[in-house]
């Protein structure tokens, strides 16, 4: 079997990367971090291109359970559907402040408040959040995470990693929709039974690594953890 997307996503050229450092709340041997530009970021596939390469997904989410367990990992990284958004301008990247992420300009030398939220599936981060303390910094996955998943999945892959959500409540699920008049993408809460809609505008974009209920032997699996809304635009 190929990558996790058949070929559908090309990796970004070096003229779409640019090379950042984080200089402020230093962490243990913190790296260097290659991102996305506006160029990069905009050819990445939009959600329902994205959710319609990812095949054989119950494979994939097989293949990737082990390395999601591991310590370091659980409770702070969810598998996600790497997608955009909006369509950026020279020098933009999508923040997150609170639910409501939007493109925002900011210099090559990072903000101290602000962190990658999502990753391409060989470590580059695409989406960024705003954190208010020091203590909401997450450390990114090491590198040799990045080698191994990106071996499973495929460097091109619509697989990558994001920052895991908050747990939702009981019987209820993130929800995220994109307002493209005011280019902002928002998050929320809602009934797992919906109102969804036509079913055809709704794609999965975040699993969470959960126990699995079966009988036997106890293993991980992965669960839905977001759905994106997706109108015409």
């Amino acid at each position: 079997m190929g990558s996790a997307n058949s070929g559908s996503l090309s990796t970004p050229s070096l003229d779409s990367l640019q090379l950042i450092f984080f200089f402020n709340h230093p962490l243990p041997h913190a790296p260097s971090y290659f991102m996305l530009d506006h160029t990069g970021y905009n050819s990445l596939l939009a959600i329902k291109e994205a959710d319609e390469a990812l095949t054989n997904r119950q494979e994939w989410f097989e293949k990737t359970a082990p390395l999601l367990s591991r310590e370091e990992l659980r409770r702070k990284f969810n598998l996600c559907l790497v997608h955009k958004h909006v369509v950026l301008q020279p020098g933009e990247r999508m923040v997150a402040t609170g639910l409501v992420t939007k493109p925002e300009i900011i210099s090559e030398s990072t903000p101290s408040d602000i962190i990658p939220s999502s990753w391409t599936a060989t470590g580059v981060p695409f989406e960024w959040k705003r954190v208010n303390t020091s203590e909401e910094i997450i450390p990114p996955p090491p590198a040799e995470f990045f080698r191994e998943f990106s071996e499973i999945v495929g460097d091109g892959s619509v697989l990558g990693l994001s920052l895991a959500h908050d747990h939702a409540p009981e019987g209820q699920i993130w929800c995220e929709r994109t307002d493209y008049e005011q280019r902002q993408h928002i998050l929320e809460i809602k009934p797992v039974e919906g109102p969804w809609g036509d079913r055809n505008n709704v794609h999965q974009t975040s699993w969470s690594l959960e126990p699995s209920t079966d009988e036997g032997d106890p293993r991980l699996v992965l669960k839905l953890a977001c759905n994106c809304v997706c109108w015409g635009h």
